[in-house]
């Protein structure tokens, strides 16, 4: 075995060194290449000696080495490091991690050039896998973030009408109606019923139906202020919560409600329909639950309906709006 010395050291790393060393003229002439070089090109190193470096080159690519070549062999710059790329004996082109310095003698004049690069093609395919893989991650987060809005949309909202379902309706009553009874300010409850609804899917069919749902939901929700709230309490059911006002106030506002149903005219295919709803009105100042609210303004309904229907019902006589 051969001991490592000062006079063995540098053409044992050259030969063995893992990435590729090539050392051209000032003409660009490759004079010495090692093992790794002639792995990456696919070139022997006997067959190395007849190139110039413009030989591995992709043709799209030799105006901007060219550059560089001059910039090291005229003295513009002692080094550099960039990306280029390179084309192998099979045609083939690769990314390289380049670094090229220059070689001096001792006038101090370029007579080489000494090249010493990796193949990154790997790294480079990695790296865009990557980045592919974060876009694609950072995409399926939105579509979840989308996804997630939509279901608690969902989960909050009547799916045809797109006002609050019963559960978001029943949370506010509760609060509302316990707020109510803590402050004994004006709370009421009022509950629109749409007027001979079934006679409408009957005749006009379930998608006119629907329509004058949509329509409908629209106006409440248009017509009430922005302290109240509104929501499909089931069927052609509507519940209103009208939290710290007066009983005419309240009544004030579905009465403009009802007046605007009233005076809309709707088109089902080729029909105009007139539209009207009844609306039962509770009023209280926080001295009953809300359930029972619920009831009295069910009964003003029914009342408003048994006595002709299209007006607005407050269960409790001193509120009763006079027809």
């Amino acid at each position: 075995m051969i001991p490592l010395s000062l006079d063995n050291l540098y053409p044992l790393v050259f030969q063995n060194a893992v990435v590729a060393i090539a050392v051209t003229d000032s003409e660009g002439k490759f004079i010495n290449v090692n093992p790794a070089w002639c792995e990456y090109m696919g070139y022997s190193a006997e067959e190395a000696l007849t190139l110039k470096v413009k030989d591995v080159t992709p043709e799209e690519d030799q105006d901007t080495s060219s550059k560089s070549f001059v910039y090291l062999t005229e003295e513009r710059g002692r080094s550099i490091r960039k990306q280029r790329r390179y084309q192998r004996k099979d045609g083939s082109v690769f990314l390289s991690d380049l670094h090229v310095a220059g070689l001096f003698d001792d006038n101090g004049e370029v007579i080489g050039l000494i090249a010493v690069f990796v193949n990154i093609d790997k790294q480079i395919q990695a790296e865009q896998i990557q980045a592919q893989l974060l876009n694609n991650m950072e995409l399926i987060n939105q579509e979840l973030s989308e996804a997630n809005k939509e279901l608690e949309k969902l989960a909050r909202h009547d799916t045809l009408t797109g006002l609050y379902n019963r559960r978001v309706l029943d949370d506010i009553l509760h609060r509302e109606g316990l707020r109510s009874q803590r402050t004994k300010r004006g709370f009421g409850i009022a509950i629109a019923d749409i007027d001979n609804f079934k006679h409408i899917n009957d005749t006009y069919g379930h998608d006119c139906g629907d329509t004058v749902l949509k329509e409908l939901s629209h106006i409440f929700l248009n017509g009430i202020r922005t302290t109240d709230t509104t929501g499909r309490w089931g069927g052609e059911e509507f519940l209103f919560i009208f939290p710290e006002t007066s009983c005419q106030g309240a009544l004030i506002v579905i009465e403009r409600i009802r007046s605007t149903i009233e005076a809309l005219t709707l088109n089902c295919g080729e029909k105009e329909i007139k539209i009207t709803c009844t609306i039962g009105l509770s009023y209280h100042h926080g001295d009953i639950e809300t359930k029972n609210m619920i009831e009295e303004a069910d009964k003003a309904l029914y009342e408003g309906k048994r006595s002709g229907k299209n007006k607005v019902v407050c269960y409790q006589d001193i509120c009763s709006l006079e027809e």
